[in-house]
């Protein structure tokens, strides 16, 4: 650690400014998400690093092509004839 401690005073509100060095160290700009935990009478405050979901999203849909990749995929007019049937069956219960 060895860092010197910085002073934010809570307002009426109960809002605190981070003072501007840190925002700057750390990268907080308007809209950064921030997660508060309480460790015994401390708040610890951390940035929310959410994880790009991009790549993740790639792998998974490349997954869901590969095991499907032998399916052959239904017709429009498939479609609209299971839409029928599944109206017709929900009119009759």
């Amino acid at each position: 650690m060895g860092e010197e401690p910085e002073i934010a005073v809570v307002g009426t509100k109960g809002q605190i400014v981070i003072p501007q060095q840190l925002r700057e160290d750390l990268q907080i700009t308007p809209k950064t998400k921030l997660v508060l935990y309480r460790k015994g009478d401390k708040i610890v405050m951390t940035k929310l690093e959410i994880p790009p979901l991009v790549e993740d999203l790639k792998e998974f849909l490349a997954e869901i092509d590969e095991t499907r990749k032998d399916v052959r995929r239904p017709t429009e007019r498939e479609i609209l004839a299971e839409i029928q049937a599944y109206r017709r069956e929900n009119r009759e219960a």
